[in-house]
């Protein structure tokens, strides 16, 4: 396997670090606003734990991190484990980060009332009240559970960006994941991802939040060329998000639950475009105003616009870009083309990288969006689309 990478253990409350596993081979994968994967092999006969207890292996009481030179690129809780008694092998399967903050909810209520708030406050408040809550006793007394969460869930400074009013009652239970990604999810949203560092004096590694807004991706200048420091495999259109009308429910049942509608006629219509009526209809019961209710299905009109033309790419390896200098939601540039066909020169950003690494070497694959999304998104907020509601 290659050297440079490293599997780091520590307790998933507190961030204590326990052990580092001698793996066999990895792979892993990072997805924008999204948990993502991993899964580690090791073999029995290295004394992965060296002497400490098996009892730490234990769904959700450790967390694994990938490192791979200085750089950590990925880390998230034991999800399931199992042991091969032929080979000798056990094998670490893990989650992303991310699906913790799903697997919480809001229990006690949130509103910000008939005050706006910036949605990524509102992101960040409902993350540590409902999810990294700390223990109301004191170290030391009788109850004393710690921090609920990983307690080391950091936040850049809240951004100046889009003031939104939300409303989720204790009754509904409504999932803090699903909330956040929700809220990110519509005109003037965000992108979000956990990015992982080393704090040296506290010997931990930080799990910190990122809020990326606009989302579109974050320009990098990096340029994938077929042939040159990737291969494009293929390039697909896809056009199951297309649609020409949509729909999106909010707060309430009945005649008295809230909806907004929106008509594409264009799409129809248009000559050297038309296409057949295609509905798509979205439900967020959080949802107490009409105009954010008309902001998701604005979104949703305009993404389900065009096919999306996307490439499958592979980083060349030990080529000078790899999983190490690459993160979700970075945009990138990828050229491609054949003697017989025109081929692609456009922008995308990064929704996914799955990296594998084996003892003869790593493989790293991209999963891209067009940029021409989130521009077509902004042009209907600026108007330069006309659409029927």
């Amino acid at each position: 396997m290659a050297d440079e990478y490293r599997v780091i253990l520590s307790e998933f409350k507190g961030g204590r670090l326990l052990a580092e596993l001698p793996v066999s081979g990895l792979s892993f994968s990072s997805i924008l606003n999204a948990p993502g994967s991993a899964s580690f092999s090791v073999p029995l006969a290295a004394e992965p734990l060296a002497g400490l207890d098996w009892s730490l292996i234990s769904p959700w009481r450790i967390t694994a991190h990938v490192q791979r030179g200085s750089r950590v690129l990925w880390g998230g809780p034991l999800l399931t484990w199992s042991v091969d008694l032929a080979a000798e092998e056990m094998t670490l399967d893990c989650v992303g980060l991310w699906e913790y903050y799903r697997r919480n909810v809001v229990n006690l209520g949130y509103s910000t009332g008939t005050t706006a708030r910036e949605q990524t406050t509102i992101a960040r408040e409902l993350i540590q009240q409902f999810a990294d809550t700390p223990s109301p006793v004191a170290p030391g007394q009788p109850g004393y559970w710690g921090s609920n969460g990983p307690g080391a869930l950091t936040f850049d400074p809240d951004l100046v960006t889009m003031k939104r009013e939300r409303t989720y009652p204790w009754y509904e239970w409504k999932s803090v994941g699903e909330a956040v990604e929700q809220l990110g999810a519509v005109i003037k949203g965000f992108d979000f991802r956990i990015d992982h560092d080393w704090d040296i004096d506290a010997r931990v590694i930080r799990n910190r939040f990122r809020f990326l807004h606009p989302a579109g991706g974050v320009d990098t200048g990096i340029v994938l060329e077929h042939g040159t420091n990737c291969t494009v495999t293929t390039v697909t259109a896809d056009g199951d998000k297309m649609c020409t009308e949509t729909g999106v429910n909010g707060a309430g049942e009945g005649w008295s639950q809230l909806k907004s509608w929106w008509y594409n006629g264009p799409l129809e219509t248009t000559e050297g475009r038309r296409i057949p009526r295609l509905s798509a209809v979205e439900t967020n019961n959080s949802v107490v105003r009409v105009e954010t209710l008309t902001a998701q299905a604005e979104r949703m009109t305009a993404v389900g616009a065009f096919p999306l033309i996307v490439p499958e790419v592979t980083l060349h390896p030990g080529g000078e870009y790899t999983a190490a200098e690459l993160r979700v939601g970075h945009k990138i540039r990828v050229r491609a083309r054949t003697a017989r066909w025109p081929g692609i020169d456009a922008q995308y950003v990064i929704q996914e990288i799955n990296t594998k690494v084996t003892r003869n070497g790593e493989e790293t694959t991209l999963a891209l969006v067009p940029t021409t999304v989130f521009e077509r998104v902004d042009d209907w907020v600026k108007g330069d689309l006309v659409m029927a509601a």
